[in-house]
């Protein structure tokens, strides 16, 4: 049976290759292949098990991808949502790993959908001196945080993008930096952390 990975896909042209290099990764971990398909495709493989790369319950993972999945009879696996306590561990881990005596900077992609992971960061980071999560798409914004930072005399802060690839967000996210005075260290998207293949390979063994 095929294996689906199921991205969002972006128009930064670097996103395709980053997802196929993960899905090779998650094919080695599994013994089995692991292809890629993105939201903007008309049909997948036929009878292939299906795994959407989406940390939100959004539009995306409520309507979208089950007809997507639907039309193409498919088997729909469930989204990451129901792993946010284990990527809020990777998250923490990725932007601690020097110290934890930092002022630590989260940025989810919205909060409505998100609540899982936000709720799930709440329980965790509070072991940073100072903490806090912002938005790319709703309030509290990433801007209004540095500002705020700013405004309290914060010098250096270290953001944590909560999002899977590089890609258009996470542009984003650093035009928002780069207006900053603060000194940033940013961190690595989640991806890039060394286990966060194994996560998405035991999602498949878990059907």
């Amino acid at each position: 049976m095929t294996n689906i990975l199921l991205a969002h896909g972006s128009s930064n042209a670097s996103h395709t290759e980053q997802v196929e290099v993960f899905a090779t990764k998650v094919s080695e971990l599994l013994g089995e292949e692991v292809g890629v398909a993105y939201l903007n495709d008309q049909i997948l493989p036929s009878g292939a098990r299906v795994l959407p790369l989406f940390m939100g319950e959004g539009k995306h993972v409520r309507e979208d991808v089950p007809q997507l999945v639907a039309a193409s009879s498919c088997e729909l696996l469930p989204s990451l949502v129901d792993k946010s306590d284990a990527i809020a561990d990777m998250a923490l881990d990725l932007i601690i790993r020097d110290t934890r005596r930092i002022n630590a900077l989260f940025v989810l992609y919205r909060f409505r959908g998100f609540e899982k992971l936000a709720t799930a960061l709440y329980g965790k980071i509070k072991i940073c001196s100072k903490h806090a999560l912002a938005s790319l798409h709703s309030e509290p914004s990433v801007s209004a945080l540095l500002q705020h930072w700013e405004d309290e005399d914060v010098k250096a802060i270290s953001v944590q993008p909560l999002l899977l690839f590089k890609g258009a967000s996470l542009v984003r996210l650093e035009g928002m930096m780069k207006d900053s005075n603060l000194q940033i260290n940013q961190r690595s998207v989640l991806s890039e952390h060394e286990s966060f293949a194994q996560l998405i390979a035991d999602c498949f063994r878990e059907k």
